[in-house]
């Protein structure tokens, strides 16, 4: 139990540097948005690059936001989530329902969307797929690849709550207690 709880806990903290690095984006983003703003409002654009490439990497930016901020969101347990079915139970029977849902849900759902993801990007790639519009952004590819690494890293996160849940409950009293609680932020 002690190395599924060590493997959750480098899993977390990759999981939290790679948020961290990505959450950058969330202020190049913000100057996107202003600069489309602003040049709508006053009526000028960069030659070649007026307002639909603009609306479109703004969408790609927070693609990218959304992607590499899930599993770390799923690790810490800040995701949207539906209590109903755990708000009163105890810790134990908490983590038995997250089990469940991990082996019943996430994994086969992790399993299909990654899959095809991949498959997704790859025929992007393969086509060198661009926006359908005239003056959209090329290489459609890379936020599509996008998607795909952000499966790969939910695929993570899922295993690393499964693996902390399963030390939790058959964990000695000291690595239950230490599952309990989410890894130490660097």
């Amino acid at each position: 139990m002690r190395a599924l709880l060590g493997i959750s806990d480098a899993i977390d903290r990759l999981l939290e540097r790679i948020a961290w690095l990505f959450g950058w984006l969330f202020l190049v983003l913000v100057v996107v948005i202003c600069w489309d703003v602003i040049t709508r409002k006053i009526g000028f654009q960069l030659p070649g690059f007026g307002s639909t490439p603009i609306q479109e990497l703004e969408w790609h930016l927070h693609g990218m936001l959304f992607m590499f901020w899930l599993g770390y969101a799923y690790v810490r347990n800040v995701h949207v989530r539906i209590d109903v079915f755990t708000a009163n139970r105890s810790p134990r029977a908490q983590a038995w329902l997250e089990v469940f849902g991990v082996i019943l849900f996430a994994i086969p759902y992790c399993a299909v969307a990654t899959y095809f993801s991949y498959i997704f990007a790859e025929t992007s790639w393969i086509q060198n797929e661009r926006s359908d519009a005239p003056n959209g952004l090329a290489y459609r590819w890379i936020i599509k690849s996008c998607l795909v690494a952000g499966l790969l890293l939910l695929d993570l996160a899922v295993a690393s709550v499964l693996f902390r849940k399963l030390a939790f409950l058959f964990g000695s009293p000291d690595i239950a207690a230490r599952a309990a609680a989410p890894a130490p932020s660097h």
